[in-house]
């Protein structure tokens, strides 16, 4: 009983914000630490779910002043509410992903579209001089997928990159077409690249940044070349 007090102080101590976002203890946890790491101001920063979590950008790409924010269940919910503080350090790059956890929590694809134009719009407005580089959703793979309420969404994650795409002929973003590259003939990840269904492998993350070369990858049958923008650019092991 004495251990696991002292666990639960620990805790505590670690996420002082605990349960006070309506996301759950990790989310908190994850908020607290971003807090408390502040941001540089014109930093490249990478904003999205679990997916963006789990890349390892500064440790793979050239660039100086990288942040991770992407946080493990997060929506567009949840982005909308952390971007004003992101935005307050005026950064010069936002790579985004969002909209896979809304549509696996059946919200509508409306919704979704609408909370993502939303915050394209108020990155326009804070911080006209960023860049923002929208980042098409990933469509998880039936056949191996872990998590259940997530199947059945091809049409829905289809429907949203769509609008995605549009927005960006607007001209608020720079599009970043994730699916052609991930997707197999029928338009789901591709199973040698995720782990769960959903998420990537470590292979699938492969950076290039800035004016390095482009990095090229291959296997025993292709040699893949991605142009380089000027940016990140997210390239996959084929």
């Amino acid at each position: 009983m004495r251990r696991w007090l002292i666990a639960l102080f620990a805790l505590v101590a670690v996420c002082p914000t605990m349960a006070q976002s309506g996301f759950g203890d990790y989310y908190d946890c994850r908020l607290a630490a971003h807090r408390k790491a502040g941001m540089p101001t014109g930093a490249i920063v990478w904003l999205g779910d679990s997916i963006t979590e789990q890349g390892w950008w500064s440790f793979l790409s050239k660039e100086k002043g990288i942040v991770n924010r992407g946080i493990g269940g997060d929506n567009t919910r949840g982005m909308l509410a952390r971007l004003p503080e992101i935005l307050e350090s005026a950064p010069r790059k936002i790579f985004l992903m969002a909209g896979v956890n809304d549509l696996s929590g059946n919200r509508p694809v409306e919704e979704v579209a609408a909370n993502i134009r939303k915050m394209l719009e108020m990155v326009r407005e804070a911080v006209p001089t960023c860049e923002v580089y929208l980042q098409s959703v990933i469509t998880p793979n039936n056949d191996v997928l872990a998590y259940p309420y997530a199947k059945g969404k091809q049409a829905q994650t289809h429907a949203l990159n769509e609008r995605l795409k549009a927005m960006c002929d607007e001209g608020l973003a720079t599009w970043v077409d994730l699916a052609s590259l991930l997707h197999n003939e029928k338009g789901e990840l591709r199973e040698e690249l995720t782990k769960d269904g959903i998420h990537l492998h470590a292979e699938a993350y492969v950076i290039s940044g800035g004016n390095e070369p482009v990095k090229e990858k291959m296997d025993r049958r292709t040699k893949v070349s991605v142009p380089k923008n000027d940016g990140l650019v997210m390239i996959i092991n084929l």
